[in-house]
């Protein structure tokens, strides 16, 4: 009596390579949809990652402004009627990649697309971007490279004497070496011990001028909350001649005398220009405004120059609106 036996073959593995790529596509499968998710945007949450952009750039926090440059660089907009419109910012990366990005340049751009969101007309035209491309080429936008610093009349005489002492050295050298006492080694050794002299003079004048403390800034300036007191802080400011803050604090009080009048109802939040489109039903005011608050916006964030004159007629300016916006006193 016999009987038949069977052998059971262990399981093959399952090669390493295959594993990884069902892994990768295991992964993939799940981060795909999260990434499409996160590229699309409504308009309202497209507004309020602007908003956070610009208030970070705004008070130079550089750490959150890139943690939301990403999300703005390039996103898909979901538009009211349902369209999408792709957004391209990738101008903010670029800026951010500098050693020194330029900060206020950045909230000043960032509050005009801002402003284009707030604004409600007709479609723009067929060469809109052109327009947009030419604006954003000049200034106060595209910064020219600075040209090339020519050295000082100190420089240019320290690397003089610096050549000068080389040229002198070398036959001092040879002269020390020789016969001690003669004429012409004393001649020489006097020249030297001259120009060291000098060269050392020279050094401690620039250190002294590089020591020397630099002017004062003028004193940051609390945020005022009526028509009055913003107007004396700007006169104040603009007799010591700080005339850029003087003129934001000029439009500041218009602002708010507008708002102590009921003609304009002011949100801190928002941006000069945001409350100049609010004035949509008061065609008179809103054209009134409109030169205020571009001077000071080109001011402020543009950094056109200003000076006493300028700043005279700019206050006169205001004092117009107010008048002819009817104010009594």
């Amino acid at each position: 009596m016999w009987s038949c036996g069977s052998t059971v073959r262990p399981a093959r593995p399952i090669p390493k390579p295959i594993v990884l790529l069902l892994l990768w596509l295991l992964a993939l499968a799940i981060v795909s949809p999260v990434a499409a998710q996160q590229g699309t945007l409504d308009l309202a949450g497209y507004e309020r990652l602007l908003r956070e952009a610009r208030a970070a750039a705004t008070r130079g926090d550089r750490i959150s402004l890139e943690a939301v440059a990403p999300q703005l660089s390039s996103a898909s907009v979901t538009l009211p009627d349902g369209s999408s419109l792709t957004v391209d910012n990738r101008w903010l990366a670029a800026e951010l990649a500098r050693r020194d990005p330029r900060l206020p340049w950045i909230a000043a751009r960032l509050g005009a697309l801002i402003d284009a969101l707030a604004f409600s007309g007709p479609a723009p035209p067929d060469d809109a971007r052109e327009r947009l491309e030419r604006i954003l080429a000049g200034p106060p936008f595209a910064q020219p490279e600075p040209a090339p610093r020519l050295p000082g009349f100190i420089e240019r005489l320290l690397t003089w004497l610096t050549e000068l002492i080389e040229r002198v050295a070398t036959p001092l050298g040879r002269v020390a070496g020789g016969a001690p006492g003669t004429l012409a080694g004393w001649a020489l050794i006097a020249a030297g011990a001259a120009l060291v002299v000098a060269v050392l003079v020279l050094w401690l004048r620039g250190l002294q001028r590089a020591l020397r403390p630099a002017p004062a800034l003028p004193p940051p300036v609390a945020e005022s909350h009526s028509a009055s007191s913003a107007r004396e802080q700007a006169e104040a400011l603009a007799r010591a001649g700080h005339y850029r803050e003087a003129v934001r604090l000029l439009a500041l009080a218009a602002l708010l005398w507008l708002d102590e009048r009921g003609r304009l109802r002011y949100q801190p939040h928002q941006t000069n220009r945001e409350h100049l489109a609010r004035l949509g039903d008061q065609p008179g005011l809103r054209a009134r405004l409109a030169p205020v608050v571009e001077t000071a916006d080109r001011v402020w964030y543009g950094g056109a120059a200003l000076d006493a004159a300028a700043f005279a007629a700019y206050a006169r300016q205001v004092g117009e609106l107010r008048e002819e916006a009817g104010d009594a006193s």
